[in-house]
């Protein structure tokens, strides 16, 4: 379960806030690298992995995550009754092949928290959360088609608040 309390205590945070393994690059991509810190991520390429830390590692891929949503889902316009994971890419990123769709490994993917139409993320741009509503995050990418996804919490998730981190 997400609330809003846990989500909010994140806003205006840096990744250098939120990551005990000193993965704090600001030329790196830290989208998916705080979604795994807020959820407890710990499995695929993480940030203890990247840098030699002591602490719990956290997942720093988009594509991974993606992978490990036991569903997944476009959406098609935006809502306030879903709770989870949302990513934004290229549509033709996203690949369906029978019951199974992966998102691909492009510079261009984006992922936040969704919870009542909002969307929590960390923005690269301005290095740090943010917040915005899912409208707004489906323009992620300019100068391309963008879809937005959404997907179940993985296996072992389990939010936190910025105080735990």
């Amino acid at each position: 379960m997400i609330t809003k309390p846990q989500l909010d205590s994140f806003v205006g945070q840096t990744i250098s806030d939120i990551c005990p393994n000193k993965f704090h690059d600001n030329s790196a991509n830290h989208c998916a690298h705080f979604v795994s810190h807020v959820l407890n991520l710990h499995f695929g390429y993480d940030c203890k992995q990247h840098k030699g830390g002591t602490e719990p590692g956290a997942n720093i891929r988009v594509h991974e995550i993606f992978a490990r949503c036991p569903k997944v889902a476009e959406i098609n316009q935006t809502t306030t009754t879903l709770t989870g994971i949302i990513f934004v890419s290229g549509s033709k990123n996203f690949v369906t092949r029978g019951e199974k769709t992966t998102l691909k490994n492009v510079p261009k993917k984006h992922v936040g928290l969704l919870l009542s139409g909002i969307v929590w993320h960390y923005s690269n741009t301005r290095n740090k959360v943010i917040t915005q509503p899912m409208s707004q995050f489906l323009f992620h990418y300019k100068g391309q088609t963008n879809s937005m996804w959404h997907g179940t919490l993985p296996p072992g998730a389990r939010a936190i608040s910025f105080q735990q981190c």
